[in-house]
């Protein structure tokens, strides 16, 4: 990875996975139920207006800090929400652009940010993953009965946030988006073990360095 990349270029060609030690998915998102604010909602909200605005510089999903293991395998130390949920939003966005248009330089994309053939470029922690895959990546019917674990509700509810939200926009606003987050830049940083990302870690939140 490059330090200064796109978020395309963050996924194509990698497998970016979260270490099975770490915290589940956290991100709350809007239901029925309740009206407030959560994440997915500013996430949205953000990329919306940053879409409908008009400017030369792209829009910004801050660092994210991998440890680099071999064959092009990255575990995610800082920053998994925000690639978990980057990854839910693109997927019910193709799920949406596939369900109006016939797809052609967005399969190229589909490819390059979610899966290709049978190779799923995004793992979350490993007892959701199976379920993060055929629900979200998928779109495989989901059975009730194996949302067990709150992390598992908060994806399914993402991705049925998203999927809501996107289910009357047409081509132009879907493809708007989809360019805005494919060309989003980003700052990665790469070490070798997780006392690297610690060091790293610390020297980003030292004050005078954010």
């Amino acid at each position: 990875m490059y330090p200064l990349t796109t978020i395309r270029e963050m996924f194509e060609g990698n497998k970016i996975i979260v270490p099975k030690s770490y915290r589940a998915y956290s991100w709350e998102s809007s239901t029925a139920q309740s009206d407030s604010r959560t994440q997915t909602d500013e996430f949205l909200s953000d990329l919306t207006k940053y879409t409908n605005i008009s400017t030369s510089t792209p829009y910004y999903f801050g660092h994210f800090i991998f440890n680099e293991k071999p064959n092009r395998t990255y575990e995610v130390i800082d920053g998994q929400q925000r690639i978990t949920t980057i990854v839910i939003f693109l997927s019910a966005l193709f799920a949406r652009l596939g369900s109006i248009k016939i797809l052609t330089e967005e399969e190229e994309l589909f490819e390059s940010m979610i899966k290709n053939r049978s190779k799923y470029i995004f793992s979350t922690v490993n007892h959701d993953n199976q379920l993060f895959r055929e629900y979200v990546i998928d779109r495989i019917k989901l059975n009730k009965k194996r949302v067990e674990t709150e992390s598992v509700q908060r994806i399914v509810r993402a991705f049925d946030f998203f999927t809501k939200a996107l289910a009357e926009k047409d081509e132009t606003y879907l493809t708007g988006m989809l360019r805005t987050v494919s060309e989003a830049s980003c700052t990665t940083f790469c070490v070798k073990s997780e006392s690297g990302a610690i060091q790293v870690l610390n020297f980003i939140n030292k004050p005078g360095n954010r």
